[in-house]
């Protein structure tokens, strides 16, 4: 409405920004049928004294989807955005409803004069001399609204809607204090050292002892006969053979002419090796596969159906050390021949049981290693030291990282994702540096200490202080805008008041 009048009003994006979910949740959990005490005459919203037509969805609509064909190019599609723009201009109505009537509630009047005014500003209404065009605004009322009538009580509801906007947008501050923490949050940069206690392996270097080990499955026969079985694919081998190949390739779109040549190259090269000349030599000498000519035609050691069905067959039918007559693919012409084969298996427990043991008892051991010495370390920064001195004096590294910003992820190089990590960081000092958890991340217990805190220059800092400052001012006043809607919406839907028939638009818009 006002839009037509007065683009760009920073009041009007309000009521245009809707959360989609939230939209859908509402009206089709509702079966976007008639809700009760359904909206009298041809309205589809009705609250008070204010109402919304169905030609007042359309002409919302019809802006809206104008906007997102503009925005979305050549990728728009209004079938598959149909559903989205319906309930997305219906809250959006429904909220400017909402705010007229607040506005009304609290008081809040518009005079003839602010109407009168308006229109005469309007840009729309003015002739090539400057002038008010009395005519213009008559054939725009009458082709948009359907009367002047119409016309004006739509510019006075938005004029209301616009005062109760503003009105809300006052109650938003926000503290100098406030933009600087939360600009200080955003630019702060930190570095850590941390200590990294593997609770899966050992250092470097260090093994059980076959006695160890032995020991460890005597205690423990049974569960790890439980995970042998359960894991027992792990030690099984399928079928397998080595094998190599001669291949003269045909397109598939290839002549008669052009199959029967690639034919005479697979027969010349079967008769050089049937005459005694080795296969690899040969390969290397014709074969067109660029994966295994280098290598004597090798395909090296593969089980069934990693190759096509036609060397497959050969490889796994084929005594070891024959060559196959001339097959056909999609390919082209293939020779084969069978190096060796190996037919599948199962290691059994007696073999597998003092591997699994061993993986277990390592992850034990280690696990054991790095909760005794998470607990030593914690117990020598109590008492004094830094985790730096800590570390050293008991021969562990202290790796350190690059500058760290605030992060959603809590991502740190070489650790990944930890935000627990880079929270208790952020909220150490240097002259209490050290960190007071022992922090576990999957497969190893970390330690940190602050080494380093860099903060922005002046000048940097009060450019993202006024950035900060206005970009949650805005969201401040949208989001005190947006929570005074849906509280009215919802209070006057469980009085009766707020009426609305979905299913006149939402069902065949």
């Amino acid at each position: 409405m006002l839009e037509s009048i007065r683009k760009g009003q920073r009041w009007l994006t309000l009521l245009l920004v809707t959360f989609v979910g939230a939209v859908f949740v509402f009206f089709m959990g509702v079966g976007g049928g008639m809700q009760p005490g359904a909206p009298s005459g041809s309205a589809i919203i009705e609250l008070g004294d204010f109402r919304m037509n169905r030609n007042d969805f359309q002409r919302l609509r019809a802006r809206q989807e104008q906007t997102l064909r503009e925005q979305l190019g050549e990728s728009f599609d209004a079938k598959s955005v149909a559903s989205y723009l319906d309930a997305q201009t219906l809250s959006t109505l429904i909220d400017s409803v909402v705010l007229a009537q607040s506005a009304h509630d609290l008081g809040i009047l518009v005079s003839d004069e602010e109407i009168q005014a308006l229109v005469l500003d309007s840009p729309s209404f003015r002739n090539e001399s400057g002038r008010f065009d009395l005519e213009a605004f008559k054939s725009y009322a009458k082709w948009e609204y359907g009367s002047e009538a119409n016309f004006l009580t739509n510019i006075r509801q938005d004029i209301l809607r616009q005062k109760m906007v503003s009105l809300l947008y006052e109650q938003a501050t926000i503290s100098s204090a406030e933009a600087r923490a939360a600009a200080l949050y955003a630019l702060e940069q930190i570095r850590i050292a941390y200590v990294q206690l593997k609770l899966d392996e050992l250092p470097a270097g260090e093994s059980l002892s076959d006695e160890q080990v032995e020991l460890h499955l005597a205690e423990n026969a049974d569960s790890i006969q439980v995970i042998y079985d359960e894991t027992a694919d792990r030690y099984s081998e399928p079928e397998r053979a080595q094998a190599r190949h001669i291949l003269i390739q045909v397109d598939v779109n290839a002549t008669e002419e052009e199959v029967e040549t690639a034919r005479a190259k697979i027969q010349d090269a079967q008769t050089r090796i049937m005459a005694g000349e080795a296969f690899d030599e040969v390969a290397e000498d014709i074969s067109e596969d660029p994966g295994s000519r280098s290598q004597g035609g090798d395909l090296g050691i593969f089980a069934r159906g990693d190759n096509v069905k036609e060397v497959d067959g050969a490889a796994f039918n084929l005594e070891p050390g024959t060559v196959s007559d001339i097959l056909q693919s999609a390919f082209g012409f293939h020779l084969v021949e069978v190096m060796e084969r190996w037919p599948a298996s199962t290691r059994p427990f007696e073999e597998v049981g003092l591997e699994i043991a061993r993986e277990q008892a390592t992850r034990q051991t280690a696990e054991d290693r790095a909760q005794e010495l998470a607990a030593a370390l914690r117990t020598d920064v109590e008492n004094g030291q830094s985790l730096e001195n800590a570390a050293r004096n008991r021969a562990l590294v202290l790796e350190r990282t690059p500058l760290l910003g605030r992060r959603p992820d809590g991502f740190i190089p070489s650790l990944g994702a930890a935000p627990e990590v880079l929270q208790e960081a952020f909220g150490l000092d240097l002259e209490d540096p050290n960190g007071s958890l022992v922090h576990d991340l999957g497969n190893q217990l970390v330690l940190i200490q602050l080494i380093e805190r860099v903060i922005p220059a002046p000048e940097e800092l009060q450019t993202a202080i006024d950035e900060q400052e206005d970009s949650m001012l805005a969201a401040k006043r949208n989001g005190t805008v947006q929570q005074w809607v849906e509280q009215r919406r919802s209070q006057w839907e469980q009085d009766g008041k707020l009426r609305i028939d979905a299913a006149a638009v939402i069902s065949d818009s």
